[in-house]
């Protein structure tokens, strides 16, 4: 059965079932309400930075350790150009996050704080997933833990401000990718594959 709730709320309740129980980041307009939700609704555990890097190199160690897809998120604008090296740094390293960033309303292109957050992400290489509507608010975040986990690299979650307060369907989660970890060949394989590339 589905629950209608705020598309922030939504995703409150989407991330925690991802397995995310704790999110990094620095809180703004355009995300307060959806951290928020997660930790006083979903009683996620939210960890404060005193700058966007921060906040996404926490997210960064915490996938390097657990080998879990980290949560970050922050506002939208400037903060997102904050997170841009740790990024980079994140896409080198092969470490997936999903970077939850509001954006700033599409029907005001004239927002001081309007930036293309896209344009962001791909001079960072790191993936992009658009939410696209309160319809589609579960099946867009499941795509963006999908991208992370199975490209093994940072996604910017683009969240704009003018859909959170729109009413949403929480229907089930798309389930995660199975988890594939490669093991080191023994010798007979080592050379077989070794005599292919020779060949």
């Amino acid at each position: 059965m589905t629950e209608a709730a705020t598309v922030h709320a939504v995703i409150a309740r989407a991330l925690k079932e991802h397995g995310a129980e704790v999110m990094f980041g620095l809180l703004g307009d355009a995300n307060l309400f959806m951290a928020d939700a997660y930790v006083r609704v979903e009683g996620g555990r939210f960890v404060a930075a005193a700058h966007e890097t921060s906040a996404v190199q926490m997210a960064l160690g915490y996938a390097a350790m657990t080998g879990r897809v980290g949560a970050t998120t922050v506002t939208h604008g400037p903060a997102v150009s904050n997170c841009v090296t740790a990024l980079i740094e994140g896409v080198k390293g092969q470490l997936p996050i999903v970077l939850l960033a509001g954006d700033t309303p599409g029907a005001d292109p004239e927002h001081p704080q309007a930036v293309d957050q896209a344009a962001m992400a791909a001079a960072a290489k790191a993936g992009f997933v658009q939410l696209r509507s309160a319809e589609t608010v579960v099946a867009d975040l499941s795509a963006a833990f999908r991208v992370a986990e199975i490209e093994r690299r940072p996604v910017l979650f683009n969240m704009p401000a003018e859909l959170m307060w729109e009413k949403a369907e929480h229907g089930p989660i798309d389930p995660p990718p199975p988890r594939h970890r490669s093991a080191p060949a023994d010798g007979d394989d080592m050379d077989r594959v070794v005599g292919l590339i020779a060949s």
